[in-house]
């Protein structure tokens, strides 16, 4: 993933989630966690919440690449 892609929030385990329906990412990777292990993480601009926040690359789906 890169800035400029499109990217979607997942649950691992394949759980829906309607409220983060789509965003772009506008930052990253840097490095992030998930309890002691090390994860690269993005910074996501949701579309429906005009917010940006930076989230663990394992809860974003890519949906279409930027060239």
């Amino acid at each position: 993933m890169k800035v400029g892609d499109l990217v979607k929030w997942v649950i691992p385990g394949g759980l829906p989630v309607t409220e983060h329906a789509g965003g772009i990412i506008t930052d990253g990777p840097r490095e992030g966690f998930q309890g002691t292990e090390r994860r690269e993480c993005y910074e996501v601009c949701w579309f429906a919440h005009d917010e940006a926040g930076w989230h663990n690359d394992y809860n974003l789906e890519l949906t279409s690449e930027s060239r």
